[in-house]
């Protein structure tokens, strides 16, 4: 199971980097998670849960951390209350979806409003099993929904915000190999082992951003090279882009149509949502679809590493987005059960 879980990497990171050269938008991210969709629904899935997705989340944030500057912290607090009311709106929007994924299907309540929790998919996976909820069920439609955002957003940015790579980005001018691989491991390792001391939603995520950040701010001034970073979103990819196998795509079915008309509902909803933050905000459209979308933090965050567009206030965000969700959750469910009587 090991070399097959290192030959799918390897071959998925060759297919990532490919996709870069050839000037695709997020080309590491899309690469490897089509290379992976593949896979899953021809061959198998395999399990990257855990550890490697922790490692691949810290990679991608201390990559972040270390292009993040003070400043962010003195402007974050302009983007409060227009975060309120479009988290506002989101979980309204999930209260109907989940609503409508009841009625227009056989599942139970709970299944169906937790395939909607407008949330970070491996914890609200787990928490949906707590609760009672068909977990499968769960994981199968995030899975699906994810998957589709990935797919389509990153492509749609690059169309409209194309990438212009600077002169030390072509040249190669960045932070000694040598200086920066032994801070990377360190700043990853702390990561995951306070994400394991003090676990929160997207830890792994915000604890990498903020450690990079300290690093490079107040101890070591750090550059790295974009394929370190794109080498984490290739890894983000691939094992997203695995979870989409034959076995999730045959619980899609057994949910029928519904499923994918909220899938659309979703979309939809989340561009206008962005509509709604860009009018509140100086931040581009684009940005803003970024930092608001339901579509997973390190995903976007990704997305907007690869394209420049803002990845520190992006990640921000969406970690604000994901814990403000987790803790409106119990009353989110009394809220659904009460719907249901």
């Amino acid at each position: 199971m090991i070399w097959q879980q290192i030959i799918y990497i390897i071959l998925a990171l060759i297919a990532g980097g490919f996709f870069s050269y050839l000037g695709i938008p997020a080309g590491w991210l899309l690469g490897s998670l089509l290379f992976g969709i593949i896979i899953g629904l021809i061959y198998k899935k395999l399990p990257f849960e855990g550890l490697p997705f922790q490692m691949a989340l810290a990679m991608v944030g201390t990559s972040i951390g270390f292009m993040m500057d003070q400043e962010l912290f003195f402007t974050l607090h302009t983007y409060l209350f227009p975060l309120l009311v479009t988290l506002s709106l989101t979980l309204a929007a999930g209260l109907l979806f989940g609503w409508l994924m009841y009625k227009w299907t056989d599942l139970d309540i709970l299944t169906a409003f937790f395939c909607c929790v407008p949330g970070g998919a491996s914890e609200v996976i787990s928490v949906s099993r707590e609760y009672g909820a068909d977990d499968r069920i769960v994981a199968a439609f995030h899975t699906a929904r994810i998957t589709f955002f990935v797919l389509v957003i990153p492509f749609a940015a690059g169309i409209f915000y194309p990438v212009i790579e600077t002169e030390a980005q072509v040249n190669g001018s960045y932070t000694n190999l040598a200086l920066l691989l032994p801070i990377l491991f360190v700043v990853i390792s702390l990561s995951i082992i306070l994400n394991r001391k003090v676990k929160i939603p997207a830890g792994a995520l915000l604890y990498s951003i903020f450690i990079g950040f300290l690093v490079g701010e107040f101890l070591v001034p750090l550059e790295s090279p974009s394929y370190i970073a794109g080498i984490g979103q290739g890894l983000i990819g691939a094992m997203i882009g695995i979870r989409f196998d034959k076995v999730t795509l045959h619980r899609l079915k057994l949910i029928g149509l519904p499923s994918v008309g909220v899938i659309q509902l979703f979309f939809l909803f989340s561009l206008c949502l962005a509509l709604i933050f860009f009018l509140l905000t100086p931040l581009p459209y684009m940005t803003s679809l970024l930092s608001t979308v339901p579509a997973g933090a390190a995903e976007m965050a990704s997305t907007a590493f690869a394209l420049q567009l803002e990845p520190t206030l992006v990640s921000s965000l969406h970690v604000i987005r994901v814990m403000v969700l987790f803790l409106v959750l119990p009353f989110l469910l009394k809220i659904i059960l009460k719907i249901a009587k």
